[in-house]
This record gives C-alpha cells, sequence and structure tokens, in this order.
C-alpha cells in the first residue's frame, strides 16, 4: 500500500458506489470527480455495465481517463476501444442458458452493446446458471447486485487496468481504487490503495485497504474528501 498522497489516479466504480439508493448519480459525486481532476488526480470509471453506457456518463461528468465497461472485457483510451476475453465462450454460455430456462431468462437491453460479458438479470437463482454452465471450465457467474454477469473467468477490472497503467506509462501503484462488489475484487487487491465503501460485501471490504463508514456515494465522498487533502492539492 501506498502513501494516499503518492495517489496519481482514482478507478472508480458506478453503481451502489456513486449512486444513491434509487441508482441515480449522485451530483455530490460528480462535483467530487470534478473537484479530483482539477487537483490533478485522472478518474477512470470502471463498471460491469456496457461501455458505451459507462463512457458516456464519463464525457459527461467530467472524467478524463480511459474508460472501463463490462467489468474488463471492454476499454476505451483515446478514442480506441480494446476488447479481452473471448466472446465465441459467452455467446455460447449465454445459448446454452436461453435452452435450459427459455424466456425465463431475462436479458438487460445493453447486451446488444456488449463485446465480450452478457448480463443476465436476476429472474433465476444464481446457483441454477452455475449449474448449467459448471462444466465451462473458463466461464465465470458474477454478481453485480444489479445483474448476474456471464463473463471469462481469467478477465476482470485489473486486467483492462493492467493494460491501461502501460498505454499511460504509470504503474498499478499509483492507481487508488474504489467499489462495492465481487466484480471489484482482484483491483481492490491489486492497485497501491483500495477502498470498499460501508456497502460491500465482506469479501470486498477484506481485500479493501480502507473501508468507509458511509455507504454508496456518500462513502465515495469520504474517501474522495481524504484523497484530496492528502495530495495537498
Amino acid at each position: 500500500m501506498v502513501e494516499l498522497s503518492e495517489i496519481q489516479v482514482l478507478v472508480i466504480d458506478i453503481d451502489d458506489t456513486i449512486t444513491d439508493e434509487l441508482n441515480r448519480v449522485s451530483i455530490e459525486a460528480i462535483e467530487y470527480i470534478r473537484r479530483l481532476e482539477m487537483n490533478g488526480i485522472m478518474t477512470i470509471l470502471a463498471s460491469g455495465n456496457a461501455l458505451p453506457i459507462t463512457k458516456g456518463l464519463a464525457h459527461y461528468i467530467g472524467s478524463s481517463g480511459p474508460t472501463i465497461g463490462e467489468a474488463g472485457c471492454a476499454f476505451e483510451y483515446m478514442n480506441e476501444i480494446y476488447i479481452l476475453g473471448d466472446p465465441k465462450r459467452t455467446n455460447e454460455a449465454m445459448d446454452r442458458l436461453k435452452r435450459r430456462f427459455g424466456p425465463r431468462l431475462k436479458e438487460p437491453w445493453s447486451n446488444i452493446y456488449r463485446h465480450v460479458d452478457k448480463a443476465i438479470k436476476p429472474t433465476i437463482p444464481k446457483d441454477k446458471i452455475i449449474s448449467v454452465l459448471d462444466d465451462m471450465e473458463d466461464i465465470a457467474v458474477l454478481d453485480s447486485k444489479f445483474a448476474y454477469h456471464i463473463h471469462p473467468k481469467d478477465i476482470d477490472k485489473y486486467s483492462a487496468l493492467e493494460v491501461i497503467s502501460h498505454l499511460i506509462n504509470l504503474p498499478p501503484e499509483y492507481f487508488a481504487a474504489i467499489g462495492d462488489s465481487e466484480l471489484d475484487i482482484r483491483l481492490i487487491e491489486k492497485v497501491g490503495y483500495g477502498v470498499a465503501v460501508a456497502n460491500s460485501p465482506d469479501e470486498l471490504k477484506k481485500a479493501a485497504d480502507y473501508i468507509t463508514e458511509k455507504e454508496r456515494y456518500w462513502g465515495f465522498i469520504e474517501f474522495a474528501d481524504m484523497l484530496l487533502k492528502e495530495v495537498g492539492r
């Protein structure tokens, strides 16, 4: 863990990290993202959502860094899109689930914009989804708390961040990250300073260097305020 004063980039999850109980992006969180940017801290939005949604949000709220979507399977940097993972395998997994569950399987509209990761609405128990895909050893079923994700087992948000760190020539130890779900675990473990908001599951809290006292966007603001004070800008 590095000192907060050494952090140059903050990677920020979106849902339940900078949103409220109704999943609306907090105006106060946007203000803090802009303050971080104005004080020399690049921000990167990193979501399980489709990349166009995440990129659009980043543009309008003023987040200047690369944008990570699909929990690491797709990211954008300097108007170029990078894809990690094999879409053939996640498509095969989805086809199998559709045959097994038929109309019970509900997909969000955003799936048509996804390159690799596929989302499923939580209308079917997760253990039943896992049992259908049990022999697909390269496929994981992840829970973002808003959807289940059919996802390459070896790809996550940190996978994208490793590539980004080379592209911007900054080692991962100078990144901080904040999140709230199992999609964020390795990211929080591997960056220089990992933060879990108070509404995170225990597994994520165990991986974090700091757990906020407050939940959701108030937790983000709590940490952003700490970071701004430590960098002294």
